[in-house]
């Protein structure tokens, strides 16, 4: 379930009775698609598809027996302001690359193919092994285990005289709610 792409402030304000939200596309397009990968819209209508389509380096085909829908979908297209982005198939692109991951160019011939996709900004992949395998958790845990040594004993002091499990009421006289807790310390 997408519940962000219904209404409201996820949304972009839609222009026009029939649009599509463009997110929905996006994400549908995002899923089933490659960059250069033709799309077709049987029903243009506002032109959403196509306007998505090329803003994620999709090519598109776009049909409507509405000549109004057509000119919309026309207007829409050509005065849209899209991102820029650096093919990974270009010279520039390579080098841009070559930095992000940290490694050498790559020397092979480019052709501009947007097949090959675009330059990315990645984040580091984090796995349940590399944080197990972190030795700054060693250094945490002596800098902070006698802060909690010492909390602990605080607790259990202040637990002291008090049966377990014993009875907590609310703060709030509306919901004067008895909750049952019991301690194992």
């Amino acid at each position: 379930m997408w519940t962000d792409t219904g209404t409201g402030n996820f949304t972009d304000d839609k222009l026009y009775v029939g649009q599509t939200n463009a997110k929905t596309i996006e994400r549908c397009l995002l899923m089933t698609t490659d960059p250069g990968d033709l799309v077709l819209d049987p029903t243009c209508g506002s032109g959403t598809t196509a306007y998505v389509a090329e803003q994620w380096g999709r090519r598109w085909i776009t049909i409507d027996t509405s000549r109004v829908a057509l000119a919309l979908a026309r207007a829409r297209i050509m005065g849209a302001k899209y991102p820029w982005y650096l093919l990974k198939d270009s010279e520039e692109g390579q080098r841009k690359e070559a930095e992000v991951t940290r490694s050498a160019p790559a020397t092979h011939a480019t052709y501009d193919d947007i097949r090959h996709g675009f330059v990315y900004h990645r984040v580091p992949h984090i796995t349940l092994k590399s944080i197990a395998n972190n030795t700054e958790i060693d250094t945490i845990w002596e800098a902070k285990q006698p802060a909690v040594e010492e909390a602990l004993a605080a607790l259990n002091a202040a637990l002291a005289g008090h049966p377990v499990p014993f009875e907590v009421t609310s703060g709030r006289p509306s919901c004067r709610a008895k909750i049952r807790v019991s301690f194992a310390v």
